[in-house]
């Protein structure tokens, strides 16, 4: 039997019908629809914005949604597409998800398993470009005591320092706006920086204003946060920031140890090839295992080697993998 869709039109969903339409998104019934609104909630993402292929009758059948984030920057998660036929259809909802979202966001990205073509196919229909494959890493890390981590790194070159950013109160304050204005562009200048010949995800240099890049590895919610300068002479020209889940600190069992996610770890190419990344990495794991933190994961461009023979050789280990695409919403440069 054919999967065809058409006739459909993409039509907004209105909030009299938002159970419908994530029902058509997870091709679920209501009770995993009120899950996922319910998770949705606690988590604090917005669920109010979904574009639908609607049938003749007005049903709707499959659906996108959009969800705006720190940093001027939308996910779009859409139904899976079983046929390229579908992909093509779900491509207009997709595209018009993207063009809603210009309001609130400079680019759209989305994380797609690569296994799945059609869905790939469909984000492509919508608009969205292939920028890297990501693979996701997971490094366990042994409590302080007698841990590896449990010492500063040793391989820092003498005339090196690295410190934490700021405060460490003001690191973990719900709002990247708490950052004192001079630690703002302290990190925007030695981002910019890092940004020059990089490996990683070159593809999204100068989508968006560093500062709202900032703000989105900032994030939101208040966390203990391990954001690290590399500096030589007082001058940053390396970055590592960490960000630990929200549970730290606020868990009731404190058996129960938390992770952490490495959101950027980059170089100025001056300092490139100095050992400045891997004594930032060692020391970001030491904040780590003194915070109790059970493991650190990152997302590395799959063709960025140095990372990877950081990262391998650090005791990282590939737990999965994710196409990354994005579209452009903006003529905004950094």
């Amino acid at each position: 039997m054919s999967t065809a869709l058409r006739p459909v039109q993409v039509v907004r969903a209105t909030p009299e019908r938002a159970e419908e339409a994530l029902s058509a998104l997870l091709a679920a019934g209501p009770a995993a629809s009120a899950r996922f609104a319910r998770q949705a909630e606690a988590a604090k993402i917005a669920i109010d914005r979904m574009w639908c292929l609607a049938d003749q009758y007005g049903s709707y059948r499959m659906a996108v949604l959009a969800v705006p984030t720190i940093g001027r920057t939308t996910m779009l998660l859409a139904s899976h597409a079983r046929s390229s036929l579908e992909a093509a259809n779900l491509g207009g909802a997709i595209e018009a998800a993207a063009l809603g979202s210009a309001d609130t966001s400079d680019i759209v990205q989305a994380l797609i398993d690569p296994d799945r073509t059609h869905d790939l196919e469909a984000f492509v229909a919508g608009g969205l470009q292939r920028i890297a494959t990501l693979d996701y890493l997971e490094c366990p890390i042994p409590r302080a005591v007698g841990s590896p981590f449990a010492h500063p790194p040793s391989n820092l070159p003498p005339d090196w320092t690295i410190e934490l950013a700021c405060d460490a109160a003001v690191l973990a304050s719900p709002h990247a706006a708490d950052l004192p204005p001079a630690v703002r562009e302290e990190i925007i200048s030695v981002l910019d920086a890092s940004y020059q010949l990089t490996r990683d995800c070159p593809g999204l240099a100068g989508m968006r204003r560093t500062s709202d890049v900032l703000d989105g590895h900032f994030g939101i919610s208040a966390r203990p946060r391990f954001w690290l300068l590399a500096k030589q002479h007082g001058r940053a020209l390396g970055v590592c920031l960490i960000n630990t889940t929200t549970e730290l600190g606020q868990r009731e069992n404190p058996a129960v140890r938390a992770s952490a996610e490495l959101v950027y770890l980059g170089i100025a190419p001056a300092a490139r090839g100095a050992g400045i990344a891997r004594a930032l990495l060692d020391r970001g794991l030491q904040e780590c295992a003194h915070a109790r933190i059970a493991s650190l994961s990152c997302a590395v461009d799959a063709t960025n080697d140095p990372a990877r023979k950081l990262y391998d050789s650090t005791g990282f280990r590939m737990t999965s993998c994710r196409e990354a695409l994005v579209r452009s919403l903006s003529t905004r440069r950094a």
